[in-house]
């Protein structure tokens, strides 16, 4: 690894801030297609901005050329439509497609909003398929989420990725129940399937808001 990613696969998290109150951890973040999985701008993004454990989703994208998901009308990402329709069924807010939209461009992993948009490894790629180092710093980070969710006791928390789940155990230092809902203190934590292999229509994530 270049001392840049080295640095960015230990130290980037992803977006948001910690103190929010709704937290969503994934496996790792995606790319798109035309980015040919070179990681070369995302890291002279990230440092260029400050080498921050959490960066702005909005303004991170923008630099890094990628303005589909934050431009006037965005399109839904795929991942995050889903995380955003459970967040917003929750909150009791309009969730058709046009509010999605408003929500991903203006607010979703915002420096001062609501969410906290994680990831387990700090190294994006295409798909899983794709060749990386993911073990890389990983029982690091697994110590440092831990101790950020006992430091800000976030109100909910959503795991996606039933392939993670014994480093979603590792976080928690818990076995997940049958209803895959924990209590940890004042936090509940949801182990759910990743939104795109998943076959979860919007009622079940709907469902699961109200079990949040």
């Amino acid at each position: 690894m270049t001392h840049g990613l080295n640095e960015m696969a230990r130290h980037c998290y992803g977006y948001g801030r910690w103190a929010a109150p709704y937290w969503f951890i994934g496996p790792e973040q995606g790319m798109g297609r035309s980015e040919n999985d070179d990681l070369t701008r995302r890291v002279e993004v990230w440092c260029a901005l400050g080498k921050h454990e959490l960066d702005d989703c909005r303004k991170f994208h923008q630099r890094i050329g990628e303005d589909k998901w934050h431009r006037t009308r965005p399109r839904l990402q795929s991942t995050w439509r889903p995380l955003i329709l459970l967040l917003m069924t929750y909150l009791d807010r309009p969730a058709d497609n046009e509010r999605l939209r408003n929500y991903q461009r203006d607010e979703w992993g915002t420096l001062n909003g609501e969410t906290c948009v994680i990831e387990l490894c700090g190294i994006p790629a295409h798909s899983s398929i794709v060749k990386r180092n993911r073990e890389c710093f990983r029982e690091e980070r697994i110590q440092e989420i831990r101790q950020r969710m006992q430091s800000y006791n976030p109100e909910w928390i959503v795991m996606y990725g039933m392939g993670q789940k014994k480093h979603w155990i590792a976080i928690t230092q818990r076995e997940f129940p049958h209803d895959n809902i924990l209590k940890i203190g004042g936090t509940r934590i949801a182990l759910t399937p990743h939104p795109v292999s998943c076959a979860w229509t919007n009622d079940e994530w709907k469902q699961l808001s109200k079990r949040l």
